[in-house]
């Protein structure tokens, strides 16, 4: 059970659809990009082939059976063949993708995945998402894609992701905390609010997302930081935002869960 974004979100989603007119990729490595406006959400697909998804400007939420992943510029996503998806814009995204047929599929895995993107796969995503739908397959093209894959084989995978839940009762937390993400409540005041005790809470959480609630607040915090950091927020706005007691705090915070200070982060 995912709780989809476009319940999470106040406001009106301009829905889109994925178009592509073709049942078989062209190419062994297709090309796309786009420019995506805020409350832009493209509608739940998927494909027989594979799919790099990625985002040089703005942040992107990609919602699948496995859960939400959360993809600024400095990550990307992998979704193997055949898996259900759906994008989320809430502001401005310039998007480019890379499809991948089911050969090259293989070499890559079949699960999902999201990515680190260091420089050089940066180069190459923008380089190759530049190119026209039927360029040419030359040896130069070619090497392009081949150390494309090797750079994919070897990205480091990370966690700015939440799982789907399976227990419907941390929903109204989740959906009251997606909200308001400086909500104070504690897990023992939530306790009585869903009728179940604090210990049980927990358990689920644990369950669900491998983490009790504190450790799963302060992840939807940076999770939902990282939206913040790309519109060019302020960090005391963030701070004030998301509920933490000084900015110090916020930056700790960030430092403790992606190994660098916000404005590092930033300079990636």
């Amino acid at each position: 059970m995912t709780v989809s974004l476009s319940i999470q979100t106040k406001g009106i989603w301009h829905q889109k659809s994925s178009n592509r007119p073709y049942s078989s990729l062209p190419r062994s490595v297709l090309p796309l990009s786009a420019e995506f406006k805020p409350m832009t959400q493209i509608t739940n697909h998927s494909h027989p082939w594979s799919q790099l998804s990625y985002s040089c400007v703005g942040v992107m939420h990609i919602e699948t059976d496995a859960g939400i992943f959360v993809i600024p510029p400095e990550q990307a996503l992998w979704l193997p063949p055949g898996m259900d998806h759906q994008h989320f814009c809430k502001n401005k995204v310039s998007y480019r993708s890379l499809y991948f047929d089911p050969v090259l599929s293989e070499m890559l895995g079949d699960k999902v995945r999201p990515l680190t993107v260091d420089p050089l796969l940066k180069s190459l995503i923008l380089e190759i998402s530049n190119w026209p739908e039927d360029y040419k397959e030359t040896e130069e093209t070619q090497r392009f894609l081949l150390v494309l894959l090797d750079r994919l084989a070897i990205a480091k995978s990370n966690e700015l992701f939440m799982p789907t839940i399976q227990d419907k009762r941390l929903l109204p937390i989740i959906e009251t905390l997606n909200q308001e993400p400086a909500n104070k409540l504690t897990i023992e005041q939530w306790a009585l609010k869903v009728g179940a005790s604090s210990r049980t809470l927990n358990r689920l959480f644990n369950q669900n997302y491998g983490m009790g609630f504190s450790r799963w607040k302060q992840k939807l915090r940076i999770l939902k930081s990282l939206e913040l950091l790309n519109n060019n927020s302020q960090l005391v706005d963030i701070a004030f935002e998301l509920g933490y007691e000084s900015t110090s705090a916020f930056i700790t915070a960030f430092k403790k869960h992606l190994g660098c200070s916000p404005k590092k982060y930033l300079a990636t």
